[in-house]
């Protein structure tokens, strides 16, 4: 496996000496809308599991902690961002509502 791609699977599952072979976890990829255009989104599911596990709701949710988390594994253009955050914080709210019982 090349160096990049050790990198990128590195960066899904949590380790940069990732092999395939080694592959402890496999991160989710769920496609959201942003400003019109669909984009797969790595590791949303697991984040907001994370966030509903601590009682954020989406009222008290740290929307930049999580914006930071996504964007490690997430390659985002900056001028895209701000459109971003805001479909996240949009689908952590849908997420809630489905989730908090």
């Amino acid at each position: 496996m090349s160096k990049i791609g050790k990198s990128l699977l590195g960066k899904l599952i949590g380790s940069n000496n990732s092999c395939c072979c080694g592959a402890t976890s496999i991160v989710s990829v769920r496609k959201i809308n942003i400003d019109g255009k669909d984009m797969e989104i790595a590791g949303m599911d697991e984040e907001f599991g994370k966030y509903l596990a601590a009682g954020k709701t989406p009222e008290n949710l740290d929307d930049e902690e999580l914006f930071s988390n996504l964007l490690k594994m997430n390659a985002i253009p900056e001028n895209e961002q701000d459109k971003f955050k805001a479909a996240i914080i949009k689908e952590y709210r849908t997420y809630w509502q489905q989730n908090k019982n």
